[in-house]
């Protein structure tokens, strides 16, 4: 008995390291499209790339990928090409709860910052909710308690569409990146537009 510890609990530890590590990695390409700069990505880049299949109905508007990570998540990325960039990048997932939770502090994470959030008719601007605090001299935590009680007030509907950018940009930026996060209860689908 002391042997299998001494032999093969080591092996089973080292198995479960290096299929956690590689669950853990992302595609190679996922960070060079899916991130805060306002640089459009060059589209050749990726038109070719063995990880991406062309799946519009006109060739080299749309690639799609195979199952990959953002982060820690399964998701599958759509890129939207234009003439000569990539213009959106789409990743897809299955609707959870921690799901939901985790790409909302991922998106921090990257950079990004909620602009507003609508809950089926009930929208939240946090942008002009911010500034009015500021004009009023009240602090933001202020801002952050209506937040959280807009999100937790039941709502009529479970669709939820958040906003989110990248506060540093002026938004006079050609190409300042947006986010879009949208849940209908069952899937999430977050949007990045560099417009």
């Amino acid at each position: 008995m002391k042997i299998f510890h001494v032999l093969i609990l080591p092996l089973m530890l080292s198995l479960n390291a290096i299929s956690f590590s590689a669950k853990a990695t992302e595609s190679w390409w996922l960070r060079t499209v899916f991130n805060s700069s306002p640089s459009q990505p060059n589209s050749q880049n990726y038109i070719n790339d063995i990880d991406l299949m062309d799946c519009g109905e006109i060739e080299d508007t749309l690639l799609c990928s195979d199952l990959t990570q953002y982060y820690d998540l399964d998701v599958y990325v759509e890129l939207e090409l234009g003439d000569s960039s990539v213009e959106t990048v789409r990743l897809n997932l299955p609707y959870s709860d921690l799901s939901y939770t985790k790409l909302q502090a991922y998106l921090r994470q990257d950079g990004f910052a909620l602009s507003s959030i609508r809950i089926g008719e009930d929208e939240f601007d946090v942008t002009a909710q911010l500034e009015q605090a500021r004009n009023e001299g009240v602090g933001f935590d202020k801002v952050d308690k209506q937040l959280v009680e807009f999100i937790n007030v039941p709502h009529a509907s479970a669709e939820q569409l958040s906003v989110w950018n990248v506060p540093s940009l002026s938004s006079s930026s050609s190409t300042s990146p947006r986010v879009q996060l949208q849940s209908d209860g069952d899937n999430l689908t977050v949007e990045l537009n560099r417009f």
